[in-house]
């Protein structure tokens, strides 16, 4: 396994540029992605993704303390500011360890995000970059699926309802959870929401064969 240290971008940022730090933990893969800004308004520096092998074997945890680790020496080695590291998970269990094994290895200044408010903070970005008010944000899970509405201005969700899906088992026609997830976003408009449009993002499940049946 090699280790996950995203240092080539920060070679070519200019002195006390500010970068943030995104990390989103799979029971088999880490997903990093470096952008520039304190708020992560910025462009992309490096975006990759890692194969962890074994799930039991710790792999996940392991290759997040790497890339935080590897971040932040490539800041301090080129001139940049780490302004805030975010972890994300997909099962309940890795954060548990991976929150021990920061606390025993003292590692400082890592905020652990629950699926849910990232997914929000990404409905925001996608409100903002199209120019809506607010945006309605449907968020699978295996087991649930959530249905928000988010104040682009400041990130808030004001509208939420939460689901156990009928249909989420792997063996169950996508045909079926499509049926399912259309509606719940009908309650939008029995609702009489005010969102100018719908963000579907999946955590732990296949999204992409069921979109356009929505």
């Amino acid at each position: 396994m090699r280790p996950a240290r995203p240092q080539r971008g920060l070679e070519d940022l200019e002195a006390q540029v500010d970068i943030v730090l995104g990390v989103s933990m799979a029971p088999t893969t880490v997903r990093l992605l470096l952008i520039e800004g304190v708020d992560a308004d910025g462009v992309t520096i490096e975006e990759d993704t890692f194969d962890v092998g074994d799930p039991a074997a710790s792999g996940a945890v392991e290759q997040v303390i790497a890339a935080i680790d590897g971040t932040r020496e490539g800041a301090i080695e080129g001139g940049c500011r780490l302004a805030s590291i975010g972890v994300t998970w997909s099962d309940p269990a890795e954060v548990g360890a991976l929150r021990q094994e920061l606390a025993a290895r003292e590692v400082g200044g890592v905020m652990l995000v629950s699926p849910l408010l990232a997914a929000a903070a990404l409905a925001q970005a996608v409100g903002q970059a199209i120019g809506y008010e607010h945006i309605a944000m449907l968020f699978v899970e295996p087991d649930h699926a959530t249905l928000a509405v988010v104040e682009v201005s400041d990130g808030s969700i004001v509208d939420l309802h939460r689901r156990v899906l009928a249909n989420a088992r792997p063996e169950a026609p996508r045909e079926a959870l499509a049926a399912e997830l259309a509606t719940i976003l009908a309650a939008l408009d029995a609702r009489g929401s005010w969102a100018d449009g719908v963000f579907l993002i999946g955590c732990g499940t296949d999204i992409v064969s069921i979109k356009p049946a929505l």
